[in-house]
């Protein structure tokens, strides 16, 4: 079953770069895209390629967004997001070309810190590999971890 992505994330406009969730479950999400012009990073003709980040922070986002859905808990304040590691296989996106990120979370504290990996394909291309961690934005304004003690 297919799920537009904007049901799952904050993300509008120019921003928005996801367009659908084609596969979700508990272990995984993938997202399709079309990398057109109005994408930040855009010359015209193609997209820098550290876009690859955005797409699996934004998949993650969607991972994240349904299975709060689906566990009936609030949205949150969000997240701050840093990247552990990202590999870059080629300079640039073309316009036009259809994208599938997948991405996996791999580690979840309580909802405060959690890690996700994810990779960008399209057009028989790999363009890029991401491990990212992130922090709960409530957690950290209010100036402590509550979920150990």
């Amino acid at each position: 079953m297919n799920y537009a992505a904007a049901d799952f994330i904050p993300h509008r406009d120019r921003m928005k770069l996801i367009g659908d969730i084609i596969e979700i479950d508990d272990a995984h999400c993938v997202t399709q895209s079309l990398a057109t012009t109005l994408w930040p990073l855009c010359d015209g003709s193609r997209i820098n390629s550290i876009i690859v980040v955005e797409l699996v922070a934004q998949t993650a986002s969607a991972f994240v967004g349904w299975k709060k859905r689906a566990e009936q808990k609030d949205a949150g304040a969000g997240v701050i997001v840093g990247i552990k590691k990202a590999v870059i296989s080629v300079p640039f996106i073309p316009v036009g070309t259809s994208l599938k990120t997948s991405c996996r979370m791999l580690v979840n504290l309580h909802d405060q810190y959690a890690e996700f990996e994810g990779e960008v394909i399209g057009d028989g291309t790999n363009f890029g590999f991401v491990h990212l961690q992130t922090f709960s934005a409530q957690a950290l304004l209010s100036g402590g971890n509550t979920a150990v003690s």
